[in-house]
């Protein structure tokens, strides 16, 4: 039987080295909501901004797009009116976003490519992209290259919306993770779990510090950039061509 929704409890035990495998697809919603600070603020504020941006006839772009969180309250508000390009390395992953985004997909108006974005074309005419804690599992050799590619599909007004864990300055980044691992304590991980994820993610997750993302928007010819919201160690900006 195949994965059919993200909606089960986390209770995920991470292997060796982390992977988003069927057991992570199953839970991703209630393990994003648990784990990430914030994150009911940060889901209304990338949709609330996102809606300003979308015109009709254009893309519409999920980078990483896990099981479709980010993309699909855009897709229920506007379907045929825009076409989605949904990208992401985990079959498991796209088999919840194959059967949540059916009919989208049989009308040709959502097309779900599996494999790593910075192996992709994208679609040019978008009006909005989407890259929400994805690309800092990507390699950061590549990550400049993704963001000029992400500007060049963007039409003149388009907007950028890219959430990432950060590393935060020198002196403060302890206070912050410390912070963070209290906030997952209280929403139910014991000890044992946030070691064993920590641990799981090393060489597989690689936050850069705030300033660097946005030196990189800045590179690719991203004039305004915006930071809209942070909380802890993880931060969201705007940047509009």
């Amino acid at each position: 039987m195949g994965i059919r929704q993200d909606n089960g409890v986390d209770n995920v035990t991470p292997k060796d080295k982390w992977e988003f495998d069927s057991e992570v697809a199953r839970c991703f919603a209630d393990m994003l909501e648990r784990s990430i600070p914030d994150y009911k603020s940060m889901r209304g504020l990338i949709y609330e901004l996102g809606e300003k941006f979308i015109t009709p006839g254009t893309w519409i772009t999920d980078i990483g797009c896990s099981t479709g969180l980010a993309v699909e309250p855009f897709y229920r508000k506007h379907q045929g009116d825009n076409r989605y390009f949904l990208c992401d390395n985990s079959e498991a992953m796209l088999e919840v976003c194959r059967e949540k985004f059916r009919e989208g997909i049989e009308s040709g108006h959502v097309e779900i490519e599996p494999g790593n974005f910075y192996d992709k074309m994208i679609p040019e005419n978008q009006s909005l992209i989407l890259s929400v804690l994805s690309m800092q599992f990507m390699p950061t050799a590549y990550r400049q290259r993704m963001i000029n590619d992400i500007y060049r599909a963007l039409n003149p007004g388009g907007a950028f919306l890219f959430v990432e864990k950060i590393i935060a300055d020198e002196g403060t980044d302890d206070l912050e993770v410390e912070l963070y691992y209290r906030m997952k304590r209280m929403n139910g991980y014991s000890d044992e779990k946030i070691m064993q994820k920590r641990r799981s993610l090393e060489n597989v997750l690689s936050p850069l510090k705030a300033e660097w993302n946005v030196d990189m928007l800045h590179e690719a010819g991203f004039g305004k950039v915006d930071m809209f919201w942070r909380c802890l160690n993880f931060c969201g900006w705007v940047a509009i061509k």
